[in-house]
């Protein structure tokens, strides 16, 4: 059989052709990565502008929380014991929760007795809540000594961390984390119950949230929600009724003056997270501005919050 032998021209054609399908192919390739990067980038600008949004709203939220922590009348002002709050802004409703610092426990300033026994209430262990309160009072002494169960620069390099202890009270409540001992997991439990801003060793009862009450009454809920009730009565007129004693853990007065604010809108679609403010009053400020800003922190999804 003779092979088929195709005119020069017909050959230069079906060169042609083919040379034509690839370049319509790398278009159609390059129109789709061309049209998959464009709406990447419209959704990166969507998304960007809703969180925009929402912590603008946020924002609004914590100003407006600010107002109702002014007003003369105490029967009338928000409770800051983290009861939730809702406001309407720009139409969309925002979540506002309150948090006096003074009804947790400093981390600065609480007595070693005061560390001990809260840990060992959060931990259910004993002999961890003794190493934790080491290793915390190691970490904001101003030495390299060592404690009996604490931990200095030797025993974090042991144990394969490069966090140091920094031999100073804590700044913010993260450093926590950097802890020896102190898991993900733990400090997701001790974060609402601790803070650095009342400088009092122990609690005001009367200013703590739900969450710290359960805390130091070994989760009695009963109690706690009779607790709550009865101050609530008082509606912030009258004083709060007393707390049964917690051994370990002294109550003092102190608090009406640095508080955490999260705000949080509230959306169908999505669920944004809050924006953290930690403000305190200030009787003396320029212009009657009542209170100034000490942290203002975005939060990120998995970010810790108080609760």
């Amino acid at each position: 059989m003779m092979p088929i032998v195709l005119p020069p021209h017909a050959r230069q054609q079906g060169v042609a052709l083919i040379l034509v399908l690839w370049i319509l192919a790398l278009m159609t390739i390059m129109a789709g990565s061309f049209a998959l990067s464009t709406q990447r980038e419209s959704s990166l600008i969507i998304n960007s502008r809703d969180r925009a949004k929402a912590v603008a709203l946020a924002d609004g939220g914590i100003h407006y929380a600010m107002f109702m922590l002014s007003l003369p009348n105490a029967a009338q002002r928000w409770r800051a014991d983290g009861t939730p709050y809702r406001v309407t802004i720009g139409g969309v409703p925002v979540e506002v929760r309150i948090f006096d610092e003074g009804g947790k426990v400093d981390l600065n300033a609480a007595r070693e007795s005061t560390l001990r026994t809260l840990l060992s209430k959060v931990t259910q262990d004993e002999d961890l809540a003794v190493k934790l309160t080491d290793a915390i009072l190691d970490w904001r002494d101003n030495d390299d000594l060592k404690r009996l169960n604490g931990a200095e620069a030797a025993e974090y390099l042991a144990a394969g961390l490069d966090q140091m202890p920094q031999n100073r009270n804590f700044l913010v409540l993260e450093e926590l984390r950097g802890v020896l001992g102190v898991t993900p997991s733990l400090y997701r439990k001790l974060e609402p119950l601790f803070t650095i801003y009342s400088n009092a060793d122990g609690v005001n009862p009367a200013k703590a949230s739900a969450s710290v009450l359960l805390a130091l009454t070994d989760g009695n809920s009963q109690l706690v929600d009779d607790y709550i009730a009865a101050r609530e009565a008082g509606n912030g007129i009258a004083a709060a009724p007393p707390l049964p004693p917690v051994p370990g853990i002294p109550f003092h007065s102190f608090g009406d003056s640095v508080y955490t604010v999260l705000a949080r809108p509230l959306s169908r679609s999505r669920s944004e997270p809050p924006v953290k403010a930690v403000i305190r009053r200030e009787a003396r400020q320029p212009r009657g501005t009542p209170f100034v800003f000490l942290r203002w922190q975005p939060q990120t999804p998995g970010v810790l919050t108080d609760s």
